[in-house]
């Protein structure tokens, strides 16, 4: 009786086929929950933010007839609009879309312009430009303090805004670009590119290599 039983308690081998297909089925799950996760998603957002962010202002440059700029280090990225008026780039002010945004620890930015590395140096604040005052613009008593703050520096200096590295026409046109996004925690790169006809995409440069 023993023995029967012994013999009983085996595993057949239908068994056993069935644990194996079980165990290639979640081997090849795991594997597959790996290359997903192992995705930088924190650079997929950056990068997918800031396509949507573009195609945005390329339709409200077009509405508004208007040259908007997008500004950038290696760190972060702000927006200008061009003001006929005064012939100069001015910060963008209350617009939660257009707001100054930082990029999160461990991902930087490097701008290509024509085939051409662009140096990207650190922005500084910028305030709006206030035109001269009647006062001021007649010579007065305004003038003579305007002239003492400007002291030191030429008319071309002392007028000179800030310049977006980007240009998106009011025409809904683009000045052509390749924005690599890179991460020195995954080593994974994402590419902003856009053309001259402003169509703005996001791809993976590695993945197109592999």
């Amino acid at each position: 009786m023993r023995a029967a039983r012994a013999a009983n308690s085996g595993f057949t081998l239908l068994e056993i086929l069935v644990v194996v297909v079980i165990i290639g089925i979640i081997t090849t799950m795991a594997m597959i929950s790996i290359n997903v996760l192992g995705r930088d998603r924190q650079l997929d957002e950056e990068a997918a933010r800031l396509q949507a962010v573009l195609l945005q202002v390329r339709d409200e440059a077009m509405l508004e007839g208007r040259d908007v700029g997008l500004r950038l280090d290696a760190h972060g990225y702000d927006f200008l609009r061009y003001d006929a008026r005064y012939e100069r780039w001015q910060p963008v002010m209350s617009d939660l879309l257009l707001r100054e945004r930082t990029l999160p620890d461990g991902i930087e930015a490097r701008l290509t312009l024509e085939s051409r590395l662009v140096q990207l140096e650190t922005r500084t604040p910028i305030t709006p430009f206030v035109p001269p005052t009647p006062d001021q613009a007649t010579g007065g008593l305004g003038a003579d303090i305007a002239g003492g703050l400007g002291a030191g520096m030429d008319d071309d200096e002392a007028n000179k805004g800030p310049e977006p590295q980007i240009v998106v026409q009011a025409s809904g046109d683009l000045v052509p670009f390749e924005l690599l996004l890179t991460s020195s925690s995954s080593d994974e790169r994402r590419t902003i590119s856009g053309t001259v006809e402003g169509k703005i995409d996001v791809s993976n440069p590695d993945a197109e290599r592999r």
